[in-house]
C-alpha cells in the first residue's frame, strides 16, 4: 500500500493550474525570444491539438 501523503505537500487545483500556466508561459516566451517558434506557429499547433483532443472516440 502507498505511503500517506503529507497534508502540507498537497496543493489545490488552483495552485496546480497556476503552476502549469506559469511553466507554459515561460516556455512560450523562451521559444519565441530565441526564434525557435513564433506565437503564430504556436497558435496553429494549439488549434491542431485541440481539434485532435475534441474528436469523439469511436
Amino acid at each position: 500500500m502507498g505511503d500517506k501523503l503529507d497534508e502540507s505537500e498537497i496543493v489545490g487545483v488552483k495552485e496546480l493550474l497556476m503552476s502549469e500556466v506559469i511553466q507554459s508561459e515561460a516556455l512560450i516566451n523562451l521559444l519565441d525570444s530565441k526564434d525557435i517558434i513564433s506565437r503564430a506557429e504556436l497558435l496553429v499547433e494549439m488549434k491542431r491539438v485541440q481539434a485532435t483532443m475534441n474528436k469523439p472516440k469511436a
